[in-house]
């Protein structure tokens, strides 16, 4: 079964030492695998990369982050907290 994540979009991982823990995918590879963020821990200058079988993805995509990115503008990890703190707040 092949889990569709979108870049923006907010993720929990379910395996790992960080089970549990939000992020927001980055960017998506071609073996399976993405790159997650939550701008603290793991900022986006070095992101996480995760499997994505360990990850369950959450309804809330932040739309703003999102174009920022198709934009090719800077993401900073204030932009990660900020629109981690606006889904999960929407989302719980």
């Amino acid at each position: 079964m092949e889990i569709s994540l979108e870049t923006g979009q907010l993720v929990v991982s379910t395996a790992g030492r960080d089970r549990g823990k939000f992020y927001l995918v980055l960017e998506e590879t071609l073996d399976n695998k993405v790159y997650v963020v939550d701008g603290e821990i793991r900022k986006v200058a070095n992101p996480k990369r995760k499997n994505k079988k360990h990850l369950r993805p959450c309804p809330g995509i932040s739309s703003e982050f999102t174009q920022k990115l198709k934009a090719g503008l800077k993401i900073t990890d204030l932009d990660v907290r900020k629109a981690l703190k606006e889904i999960i707040t929407n989302y719980t």
